[in-house]
C-alpha cells in the first residue's frame, strides 16, 4: 500500500475484532515509526505495549472504575471545549451533532477499551520540552500510518489514558514518565455500528491554507 492510500484508509475505530496482532508486526510498525523526525535526535519517548492477560486485567479494572463513575485524571490536562478556538469549537460541535444513533454506543465501547487486542502507551519524561510533544506527535502518527499500511486499524483516545495511576500500577510505569498518548491497534469490526455510523470530514483546504508567494506591499 502506498503512503497516500495508507493516509486515506486511516480512521478512528471504536470496536475491534478478537483477532490478535502478532508481536513481530507491532515491532515492525514501531521500528518504521522511529524514523519520524525528532528535535536534535532527542527521541525522548518510551513505548509500553499492553496485550494478552495484562491487557485483560487493565480492561477489567478500568471497566470497574467507569462503573463507579470515577473521574479521569490524565497526565495531560483536559481543556473544556469552551476554551478552544472558535474554529475548533465549530468543528467539534459539527462532529458531535453528526453522531446520531451512534452516540449512545460510544461510552460502552470506550469502557471496554474498544475491545482492542493491543494498546500502545507513549510516554515522555516529566518536565519534557514542548518540542518533545511535536516529536511524540510525529512518532504517533507514523505508528498510525504504519498500522494502516499493514491493514490494521487504530484508535487514539482520551479513554486510553484516562486513569494513569491504574496504568502505573499494572504496567509499572515510573512516575517520572508522563503517559501522553494511547493507541489501540487491531482489526476493525466491520459490523459494529459504532464503526459504521460515525463518519468525519475535514475542513476545505482553502479554509486552513494561506499561500504567501509575494511580500506584502512589494
Amino acid at each position: 500500500m502506498d503512503l497516500t492510500q495508507a493516509i486515506k484508509n486511516r480512521h478512528s475505530v471504536r470496536q475491534f475484532t478478537d483477532e490478535k496482532v502478532p508481536l513481530a508486526t507491532i515491532k515492525a510498525i514501531l521500528q518504521d515509526a522511529q524514523l519520524a523526525p525528532s528535535w536534535v535526535n532527542s527521541q525522548p519517548y518510551q513505548v509500553h505495549l499492553l496485550m494478552g492477560d495484562a491487557l485483560e486485567a487493565v480492561r477489567t479494572a478500568q471497566a470497574q472504575l467507569e462503573k463507579a463513575g470515577t473521574k479521569g485524571t490524565p497526565d495531560v490536562p483536559v481543556m473544556g471545549r469552551q476554551h478552544w478556538s472558535p474554529q475548533a469549537q465549530r468543528n467539534m460541535a459539527a462532529w458531535t451533532a453528526g453522531l446520531g444513533n451512534a452516540a449512545p454506543l460510544m461510552a460502552p465501547a470506550a469502557a471496554q477499551l474498544y475491545h482492542a487486542p493491543a494498546i500502545l502507551y507513549l510516554t515522555l519524561p516529566t518536565g519534557y520540552s514542548d518540542w518533545s510533544l511535536y516529536d511524540l506527535g510525529a512518532f504517533g502518527e507514523s505508528i498510525l500510518l504504519g498500522a494502516s499500511a499493514r491493514g490494521l486499524a487504530t484508535m487514539t483516545a482520551y479513554q486510553l489514558i484516562k486513569y494513569p495511576q491504574l496504568l502505573r500500577q499494572h504496567l509499572n510505569i515510573s512516575a517520572a514518565q508522563q503517559i501522553i498518548i494511547g493507541i489501540a491497534i487491531g482489526k476493525e469490526d466491520p459490523a459494529a455500528a459504532v464503526n459504521t455510523q460515525i463518519k468525519t470530514t475535514r475542513m476545505p483546504l482553502d479554509a486552513i491554507l494561506t499561500v504567501h508567494e509575494h511580500l506584502p506591499n512589494s
